[in-house]
């Protein structure tokens, strides 16, 4: 069996590793300024981390490759926020002195943020082929999940706690400050935006058991129907609320979950989607800023045509873009490294309520969004700018937290795909896989810490259902007998060869 590592052109594990820390060492050294000749090496080193991850899809069932992989769509989203703004900017399509929503776009900042961005894609695809291993020693697979009745009544409870979370959110009255923040209306402060979570979440759950369910060839149980109209209304009104994030996490685990574990689709059709979510995105985005928000109002913005200066300028992908220059102008210069302090309190939200409670309503610049926003905005802004990964990073613990943290982040990415690749026919690994898609998908626009709280919350749930089988005298369902899957067509490797992509 050959027990070589895949990288682009052949390289290996090591050199990915000198790879790394060349570019710690440029972070340090690189000068500010806005400079091509920093730009296109990383571009180019991009097309190349992109075009293997796309072109080489994994399997998680051995029957079905998949060209959404948690990877593919993490470069997808990480390129619209770190990459093509300078891309379009060198062959002068845009100028990243143009925005509508920032006073000062720190341009000098670009050369760092750039071998930065460069230095987490690099990270993450390390921690990734450590933890997943060669494509050629694919793993075991069980030829079928052996669950049985055992998650009927799972389906009843994920009903009764969606139906109930969202007539309490809805009946109360309550905004997140995940809706809120488009309409500069909140109520329910903390509680809100943890019911408001815990909606997104179970939406992911819900949606995963059907796709369990069809995966596994049986028929959908009533209560998950039932699940996914309420899936479907509640991912039509926070789109209308303009709340595009929660949307497309629910969205792409759906998406994802079908195309990994249901049926085959192409590099072609994953484009096709790809480019309408863009559409999407930028119509709701102009949407949330009428009064006019009805379906009707936001099919007329995907296909109104918009001059493409204005369209970049009054981008939000855009903020995000800035967020990684003025990251280098306030730390260290202005601001301390918060050494681990932003990480702490961030995973201290796991418990509900007591961060709230820890830091007390007067605490200031306790998460790196708060501490951008009070140094690019000033402190009476009223608005946020968010935060994203490698910020996240590096405000914590300096140009070294960037390499560890992401390449943490890609381990524990590729050990879910791994063991979902073990058991692809699962429920709760199904669960769980879909919950880091969707979560990695966006992470390079959130904080490191923000799949946590899901991702454990999920993890108590099924907990909670266990013990509840248990007091009922009903054991785990065990795995059926093991293949090895190792197709003997369409395989990764076959496929590299095409391509000249040797193992």
């Amino acid at each position: 069996m050959n027990r070589t590592r895949p990288f682009p052109h052949k390289m290996s594990l090591i050199g990915q590793a000198l790879l790394v820390g060349s570019l710690t060492f440029a972070l340090f050294a690189v000068p500010t300024g806005n400079d091509a000749y920093v730009a296109w090496p990383v571009i180019a080193l991009f097309y190349v981390y992109f075009t293997r991850s796309f072109l080489t899809p994994v399997r998680i069932r051995p029957d079905i490759p998949v060209y959404t992989s948690i990877e593919t769509l993490f470069l997808i989203f990480y390129f619209l926020l770190f990459i093509n703004p300078y891309q379009l900017h060198f062959l002068g399509l845009s100028d990243l002195r143009n925005n509508s929503y920032l006073p000062f776009v720190y341009e000098n900042g670009s050369n760092q943020a750039l071998v930065a961005s460069a230095l987490g894609f690099v990270a993450f695809h390390l921690g990734l082929s450590i933890a997943t291993g060669p494509r050629s020693d694919l793993p075991t697979a069980t030829t079928g999940a052996n669950e049985g009745q055992y998650y009927v009544a799972f389906g009843y409870l994920v009903l009764m706690l969606l139906a109930g979370f969202i007539l309490i959110y809805e009946g109360a009255g309550f905004q997140s400050a995940d809706e809120g923040r488009y309409t500069k209306v909140t109520s329910g402060g903390a509680i809100a935006d943890g019911i408001y979570l815990i909606i997104t979440m179970l939406c992911i759950v819900a949606g995963s058991r059907a796709i369990a369910l069809i995966a596994q060839r049986k028929a959908l149980e009533l209560p998950i129907l039932l699940c996914l109209l309420i899936i479907a209304y509640w991912s039509a009104r926070i789109l209308l609320h303009g709340d595009r994030n929660s949307f497309f996490l629910i969205a792409i685990a759906a998406g994802g979950g079908f195309f990994t574990f249901v049926r085959r689709t192409s590099w072609v059709a994953l484009a096709a989607c790809v480019f309408a979510s863009l559409v999407l995105y930028t119509a709701v985005e102009t949407v949330r800023m009428s009064q006019d928000r009805s379906f009707s109002g936001l099919l007329e913005k995907m296909f109104e045509e918009r001059p493409s200066q204005e369209a970049n300028r009054s981008s939000s992908f855009s903020i995000t873009t800035a967020t990684l220059r003025a990251t280098f102008d306030i730390v260290p210069e202005r601001l301390e490294y918060g050494y681990g302090k932003y990480k702490l309190i961030g995973f201290a939200g796991v418990v509900p309520l007591v961060r709230g409670s820890l830091l007390g309503s007067d605490a200031h610049l306790t998460n790196t969004a708060e501490v951008l926003s009070n140094y690019m905005l000033g402190p009476n802004a009223g608005w946020s700018v968010g935060s994203n990964l490698l910020t996240d990073a590096y405000m914590d613990f300096g140009p070294f937290g960037i390499p560890v943290l992401v390449l943490l982040a890609g381990l524990f990415a590729g050990t879910v795909q791994k063991r979902a690749a073990v058991t692809p026919f699962s429920t709760r690994t199904i669960t769980f896989y879909l919950l880091v898609l969707g979560n990695f998908a966006e992470l390079s626009r959130y904080t490191l810490d923000f799949p946590v709280r899901m991702l454990t919350w999920t993890y108590i749930l099924f907990k909670a259902y266990d013990l509840l089988m248990w007091m009922q005298g009903r054991a785990i369902p065990m795995k059926k007998r093991t293949i090895k899957s190792q197709p003997k067509s369409h395989s990764v490797v076959r496929l590299g060869d095409h391509l000249n992509i040797k193992p």
